[in-house]
C-alpha cells in the first residue's frame, strides 16, 4: 500500500513524544497519525492539533472513550464527563472519529452491561453532532469481555449501531479483533458506511499478554490483503492504521517500531 493513505498510531511508538511521532509519520510518508490520549495530554489539544497540520497530518483517530458500564451513578456520570472532554478533545484535533472501548461488566452483569453501553452511547449522540465527531464502537476479541469491553463480535457492535441509528455512530474495524468471523464478508457489508476507522495488527503466537501481543501485519496468522481488499470493497475510503500493541516492539527504540511498521504495511498490495 501507499503509505499516503495509511496512518501511524501512537500507542505503536508508544514511547515516542507526540513531536517524535509526527517526525517518524512524516518522515515515512504517512498520510495521518491516530492518538492515543494520553500521547498529547502533556501538551494539550489545541498544541497538539496545531502540531499535526503543521505536520502535514491528519488525526485518523483519537482513542478513547466509552467504559460505560459502572458500579454506581456517580461513577457513571463521571464516566459521561470523560467523554463529553474526549469529544472536545477529537474536535480540537479534527479526528476522523473518537474510538468507543465500551467497558467491561463491573459485576459480571452482562446483560446490563450491555444495556449501559447502549444507553452510555445514546446520551453522547447530541455532543457528537454538535461537534461533528463520530463516535466508533470498537468490537473486542471475546478474550477482553472480562477487562475491556462486554461487547465481544462484530455482529453484535453492527447490531448496536444498527439500533441506535445515528449518523455519528459507527463501528472501528481492528483484524486483532474480528479477523476470525466466518461472518465477517456479510457484516462489513452490511454496516458500510457505518465503518470509521479500519485498524491493522497481526494475531501472532505464542499470546503472551491478551492486549499486548500483537504482530506488525504480514507477520502472523491474518490475511492482510483480504482485510485491506474487503474494507476497501465495501466503501471505506480512510486512511488505514497500524495499531499495534505489543510488549516486543514497545521494548525497540520508536525509530526502529516506525520503520518496520513502513515496510509492512508497503508490502500489502494496494486494494483493486
Amino acid at each position: 500500500m501507499d503509505l499516503s493513505s495509511c496512518s501511524l498510531n501512537s500507542i505503536t511508538v508508544r514511547s515516542a513524544s507526540l513531536p517524535e511521532l509526527l517526525e517518524l509519520a512524516g518522515r515515512h510518508g504517512f498520510g495521518g497519525v491516530g492518538l492515543w490520549r494520553d500521547s498529547y495530554a502533556a501538551l494539550g489539544a489545541q498544541e497538539a492539533a496545531r502540531r499535526t497540520a503543521a505536520a502535514g497530518l491528519r488525526v485518523t483517530s483519537v482513542c478513547r472513550g466509552g467504559m460505560f458500564p459502572q458500579p454506581t451513578p456517580q461513577a457513571r456520570a463521571e464516566a459521561h464527563a470523560d467523554n463529553l472532554r474526549a469529544i472536545d478533545e477529537a474536535y480540537t484535533l479534527g479526528a476522523d472519529c473518537l474510538v468507543m472501548v465500551c467497558g467491561p461488566a463491573p459485576d459480571g452483569d452482562l446483560t446490563g452491561a450491555r444495556r449501559q453501553i447502549a444507553d452510555g452511547l445514546a446520551a453522547l449522540l447530541d455532543a457528537a453532532a454538535a461537534a461533528e465527531i463520530r463516535l466508533a464502537v470498537e468490537p473486542m476479541h471475546p478474550m477482553m469481555a472480562a477487562d475491556r469491553s462486554a461487547i465481544t463480535s462484530l455482529g453484535e457492535a453492527v447490531d448496536l449501531v444498527e439500533r441506535i441509528a445515528s449518523p455519528w455512530l459507527g463501528l472501528a474495524i481492528d483484524t486483532y479483533h474480528v479477523w476470525w468471523d466466518i461472518a465477517l464478508p456479510d457484516l462489513l457489508a452490511r454496516a458500510a458506511a457505518a465503518v470509521h476507522t479500519v485498524q491493522l495488527a497481526d494475531w501472532v503466537l505464542p499470546i503472551q499478554g491478551q492486549l499486548s501481543s500483537r504482530g506488525m501485519p504480514g507477520d502472523g496468522h491474518i490475511d492482510m490483503p483480504g482485510f485491506v481488499q474487503l474494507a476497501r470493497a465495501v466503501g471505506y475510503r480512510g486512511l488505514i492504521e497500524v495499531e499495534v500493541l505489543s510488549d516486543h516492539w514497545w521494548s525497540r527504540p520508536p525509530a526502529e517500531v516506525a520503520r518496520a511498521a513502513a515496510e509492512a504495511l508497503s508490502r500489502i498490495p494496494a486494494p483493486n
